[in-house]
């Protein structure tokens, strides 16, 4: 079929690099089409296909959680199942964190700084002439201190929904989460009859709505040319070179842990070649650089691992959901570099004590993002380890939103494929992978 061109991997990544350079060339483009920005323009129809995909997330997260949980549920093998679940997450999130702390520490990204930069710095956090976005984000950030400082009760208080349909509509992902959790169990306890009805429904919903997703694919070049364009232009020249030590010593630490995840895959998969591996996960993992939103990646990264890979379809679809909304591996890790650069830019001192808090703090900063998709929120939320060392957070604040649009990229590609090899540890192959 013609259109399945659309799909191919090359093709994929020369729209990815297309909408790079309209990005960094948006200037120049904008003054000859004698617009304001060319990039923004284009921004709009990516933003529409980032809403077309949101769109299948909640029905494809509530019917696969409750038609996989119903089914693990009715088989009675649920016990040992949870146990080792908590277990993988809990040491991916380690993990995460470990290689974080160990990079801040050692790499220093927040020592050595140029006359050049420090200037810049403090003009960007001092400055009256911030834009009217940054104002907003930053305000938007501080208002939520209070909350920050109670993150743990707020997590376990924002589960459970009073109204399900106020959440479905307000997009709460941790209480849509627990509202699937819930029903799934539930249908383990009611007659079996009943339970094989419920389970087909629900993944009939599944299967629909992901029919959706794998047509949506044939427009991703498009969406992608859109969307970096975009991301890319957001990213002001001026503060990529003054966080240049911190952007290039995270993205080392991203591509250890892609590596990593990608042997761990590999190794599950029983692919002989790991480089099939890469192409079998080559779409969610270009969904979620350009989207920055995991969620909008997990309907491919789903398929990915069932259909290409051919892990075990109904332990995927709750594993998968489950871990993307709470094992928050990317922030744990962007948490663990980004408290050392605070550390460092300050100059304090810190002891063994010392990097025992902030191991501590930036597991349970992350843990704290659970469900959030507010960047703002979740870059606050560094405060929890910050607090307990005594450093402003409000000062620097500003320049981790600034930043944002850049390193949230890698954040949104680690949470979706480390969530991937925690998936592939969990779960058995169902038959041979489908040739690729």
């Amino acid at each position: 079929m013609k259109a399945a061109i659309l799909k191919h991997p090359g093709v994929i990544l020369a729209a990815a690099v297309a909408g790079s350079v309209i990005g960094f060339y948006n200037a120049p483009i904008s003054a000859f089409l004698g617009v304001a920005s060319f990039a923004n323009i284009l921004a709009v129809p990516g933003q529409i296909y980032i809403f077309f995909l949101q769109m299948t997330v909640i029905p494809i997260i509530i019917s696969a959680i409750a038609s996989s949980l119903g089914k693990l549920m009715c088989s009675k093998n649920s016990d040992g199942f949870v146990k080792r679940l908590l277990l993988v997450f809990l040491a991916g999130i380690v993990v995460a964190a470990v290689t974080g702390v160990v990079l801040g520490s050692l790499g220093k990204p927040g020592v050595g700084l140029d006359q050049n930069t420090s200037s810049f710095m403090s003009s960007l956090v001092s400055s009256e002439a911030q834009t009217d976005a940054l104002e907003i984000s930053l305000s938007a950030a501080t208002d939520f201190e209070t909350a920050q400082r109670s993150a743990l009760v707020a997590f376990f208080t924002g589960m459970v929904p009073s109204n399900i349909f106020s959440a479905l509509s307000q997009g709460s992902t941790m209480a849509v989460v627990f509202f699937s959790i819930t029903i799934g169990i539930a249908i383990g306890f009611i007659k079996e009859e009943s339970a094989a009805f419920l389970i087909n429904l629900f993944s009939s919903i599944f299967e629909t709505f992901q029919k959706l997703v794998n047509f949506s694919l044939y427009l991703l070049p498009l969406g992608l040319v859109c969307l970096m364009a975009g991301q890319i232009a957001a990213v002001g020249i001026q503060i990529f070179m003054a966080m240049s030590k911190f952007i290039v010593l995270f993205v080392i630490g991203t591509g250890f842990l892609f590596i990593v995840s990608t042997i761990i895959i590999w190794q599950r998969s029983g692919q002989k070649d790991p480089f099939k591996v890469l192409t079998a996960m080559f779409e969610p993992v270009m969904l979620a650089l350009a989207t920055r939103n995991s969620m909008a990646a997990l309907p491919s990264a789903i398929n990915s691992l069932c259909q290409r890979l051919a892990f075990n379809k109904d332990l995927v679809n709750l594993v998968l959901p489950l871990g993307i909304t709470l094992g928050r591996f990317g922030h744990a890790f962007y948490f663990g570099i980004a408290v050392f650069f605070v550390v460092q830019l300050y100059g304090v001192q810190i002891t063994i004590t010392s990097h025992v808090i902030i191991f501590l703090g930036v597991i349970l900063a992350a843990t704290a993002t659970a469900g959030s998709t507010s960047g703002v929120i979740n870059v606050s939320m560094i405060s929890i380890a910050l607090n307990p060392l005594n450093l402003p957070v409000e000062v620097v604040l500003v320049i981790f939103i600034a930043i944002d649009p850049l390193i949230d990229t890698f954040v949104t590609l680690l949470q979706v494929y480390v969530n991937a090899a925690a998936t592939a540890v969990m779960v058995n192959r169902d038959s041979l992978p489908q040739r690729l």
